[in-house]
């Protein structure tokens, strides 16, 4: 497994993965990010986009609970999935994932251990995907 350190930074061989929403709304967070840096588009919920991948893990449409949570750990498993197979089939480019805070919870509602728990649950992570190093200080990437 990869760590990287500090921010991530536009590189032509760098893909910044980040939370998304199935309606492409990238307006706040890494989605604002990916918007602004790496070419993510605007009305693309998920996929390689730019130099960015989305992982749709909140649903805009749901307005209760502030929409935390509105898309099952399950369906973020199976995009999580997804990108693992596009990032094996772009060997020469690093997939950096943006989720940082481990004991916080994301705009989206669930909170770093949780999101690291469904990268796991994802199956064999493909070497050219790269984790904060902050992700790495858990316990969960370390057995």
């Amino acid at each position: 497994m990869r760590f990287y350190t500090e921010n991530i930074i536009p590189e032509t061989d760098t893909v910044f993965v980040f939370g998304s929403n199935p309606e492409g709304r990238h307006g706040a967070g890494a989605a604002k990010v990916a918007f602004t840096k790496f070419g993510a588009r605007y009305g693309q919920g998920e996929g390689l986009q730019g130099r960015a991948y989305a992982i749709p893990t909140k649903d805009l449409r749901v307005t209760e609970n502030a929409g935390y949570r509105s898309i099952p750990p399950e369906a973020i498993v199976q995009s999580i999935r997804r990108m693992y197979d596009c990032a094996r089939k772009h060997p020469d480019k690093q997939f950096k994932v943006a989720y940082r805070n481990t004991d916080r919870h994301s705009l989206n509602g669930y909170t770093g251990y949780e999101m690291i728990e469904m990268f796991i649950e994802a199956g064999p992570i493909p070497e050219n995907i790269w984790f904060s190093e902050e992700r790495h200080q858990t316990s969960m990437f370390n057995g």
